[in-house]
């Protein structure tokens, strides 16, 4: 029967909702955190996972074609639950909120059959997020004014003012909660890279650690990173008996009832179950691997994302059935990939985790980026987000995406200091990495315009022999991340560190990649959602009974530092379950 909603939607009164809060009842402290060595997220370095799925995904089908499915008492439940979680990533924090605020039944339904915690459990593992009581032993002086200043102008203005303040201003309490329920020791860095992206924006922080990737220290003082932290929630799932774990299954629809949301339904991997929930929250992650999704909101081609392919865009969908406002389509979390491959397909889109330009090779010394006209068209140095915006620029005198794909040179002096990505020592040049013996040579050879390359490679020569780029001015101070990346990246065996990002270009051999706009972990457009992360309809007013946090929803404030996904994503869920058992 077609339920959808007709006109505004209100909030459900708190005895319609069937709730009243709840005192917190901590848990005892878990214990047996793996340890975590101190390596950094790099290119090759995440998990080699292979999380089912494919291009375009399963669709999220629907009882009607208008709406969600009809419930009340009518339905036949298969099973009920206070909270029904769809997805185990960030928004498995909804999860242990919940069961820690008093909810008697926790059900959790993962897509993957065997990866739990999805793309977040195979990041790096760092958290955004800003005023924690942690900020003075990491040496960060920030105040509230100043990281709101910065958070709007990293996304443009493009954010919702009243769910950027309640993030901020409930970081350091989730920050907090974690540590109390799960016996971590606190929060800290790990070293200078992955802070604020957009650097020279008013209210960085560039010379310190930035707002960016925070992590957990377990009880031991060890820091853990994302393949370490699931195991912990992993941990807490299995422990307590008031959370149930469904691995393989995907939520396809939600069932409302007089306007609210009051449960789903669910595919096991064999049928579908009829899930009551007093609350339902989506975090079922972007919609990448969805190629209608991207042609339809994306401004631009993108090719690969390391997020899992199982991000097809499910709570988009099941969201917009029953009248959801989705926001913000067109933002991703940006990253440059370079192309694996030695040829470049314009029409492929694909899972990578090998392409990810994490540690961004592209900015070190002595390489810069060109397009196929032979001319740069960003500071190369710029972190990924930043950087990957440079490709959706139209030539309007040829028509055409101009920067897609870009073209990376680098010479001899490169392959004296640096490793190339991909490979485990120095003197190996990968496949997909082209060698020349002279530029000419090489626009030849990778079909860019010789002339305007030998031009526009003798003024940057010309340039960083001064140490600056008057042009697109990388260098300090908007390359701070880059050069603490720099120390982390895999130096060729007696080679000293440089202290700057620019080098001149000038000794053969001469190499060269292909890059193309990717995703760090996808999409980060979806359902509108407000402080307490509940999804509104098209006025602008919440849809009792359903929340929405991760690359799911509109989110924060775009991808502002290290670990925006998962810092926006995990306090988000956790604002969600506080609202819930509040009710």
């Amino acid at each position: 029967m077609d339920t959808g909603i007709d006109g505004r939607l209100e909030e459900r009164s708190d005895d319609e909702q069937g709730g009243h809060a709840r005192g917190v009842s901590r848990r005892d402290a878990l214990r047996g955190a793996a340890l975590v060595g101190l390596s950094v997220l790099g290119a090759g370095a995440l998990s080699a996972c292979s999380p089912s799925g494919g291009e375009g995904g399963q669709a999220s089908g629907g009882d009607t074609a208008g709406g969600g499915a009809g419930g009340g008492a009518d339905v036949a439940w298969d099973k009920e639950a206070d909270v029904l979680v769809v997805g185990s990533g960030t928004v498995i924090a909804a999860a242990i909120a919940a069961s820690e605020l008093g909810s008697k039944k926790v059900l959790i339904v993962e897509k993957d059959p065997a990866v739990f915690g999805g793309t977040s459990s195979t990041s790096g593992g760092g958290h955004a997020f800003a005023l924690l009581s942690f900020n003075a032993d990491e040496g960060i002086n920030d105040t509230r004014d100043q990281v709101l200043e910065y958070m709007r102008g990293a996304a443009d203005g493009r954010m919702d003012p009243n769910v950027q303040e309640a993030f901020v201003d409930t970081c350091d309490e989730y920050a907090h909660f974690m540590l109390d329920t799960l016996g971590w020791s606190k929060w800290g860095h790990l070293n200078k890279a992955f802070g604020d992206y957009y650097e020279v924006l008013p209210g960085a922080l560039p010379d310190g650690f930035g707002h960016g990737s925070w992590y957990p220290f377990d009880a031991e003082g060890t820091p853990l990173m994302a393949p370490q932290q699931w195991p912990v929630y992993r941990e807490y799932v299995d422990t307590h008996e008031n959370i149930e774990l469904l691995m393989g299954a995907t939520a396809r629809s939600l069932i409302v009832e007089g306007g609210a949301v009051i449960g789903a339904i669910v595919n096991d991997g064999s049928n579908d179950l009829k899930v009551k929930a007093a609350a339902v929250v989506l975090g079922t992650g972007g919609f990448e691997h969805d190629a209608d999704m991207r042609r339809l909101h994306l401004a631009f081609p993108y090719y690969r994302s390391n997020g899992f392919v199982n991000n097809t865009g499910d709570a988009q969908r099941m969201g917009a059935r029953i009248g959801a406002r989705l926001a913000y389509m067109d933002r991703t979390f940006g990253c440059p990939h370079f192309v694996t491959t030695k040829e470049f397909v314009p029409d492929e889109f694909s899972y990578d985790q090998a392409g990810s330009d994490a540690f961004a090779p592209r900015g070190f010394p002595h390489s810069l980026m060109v397009n196929h006209k032979g001319r740069r068209f960003h500071d190369e140095s710029a972190m990924y987000d930043t950087a990957a915006r440079a490709f959706g620029t139209y030539d309007t005198g040829s028509d055409e995406f101009v920067n897609i794909p870009g073209y990376w040179i680098a010479d001899a002096h490169f392959s004296e200091l640096f490793t190339f990505p991909g490979t485990e020592g120095p003197g190996e040049v990968p496949e997909f990495v082209q060698q020349f013996d002279t530029l000419e040579a090489l626009a030849e050879g990778m079909g860019i315009d010789k002339d305007a390359l030998l031009d526009e490679v003798a003024t940057f020569n010309a340039n960083a022999a001064q140490g600056v780029d008057p042009i697109w001015h990388r260098g300090k101070p908007n390359s701070n991340n880059t050069l603490a990346m720099m120390g982390a990246y895999r130096l060729v065996p007696g080679a000293t560190l440089p202290e700057s990002v620019l080098g001149v270009v000038d000794k053969p051999p001469f190499y060269c990649m292909r890059y193309v706009p990717g995703m760090m972990g996808g999409t980060r457009g979806g359902l509108h959602i407000n402080e307490n992360a509940q999804v509104l309809d098209v006025d602008g007013v919440p849809i009792a009974g359903l929340y929405a946090a991760g690359n799911c929803s509109s989110g924060v404030a775009g991808y502002w530092a290290g670990g925006a996904t998962l810092g926006q994503g995990t306090v988000l869920a956790y604002l969600a379950a506080k609202h819930i058992t509040s009710q």
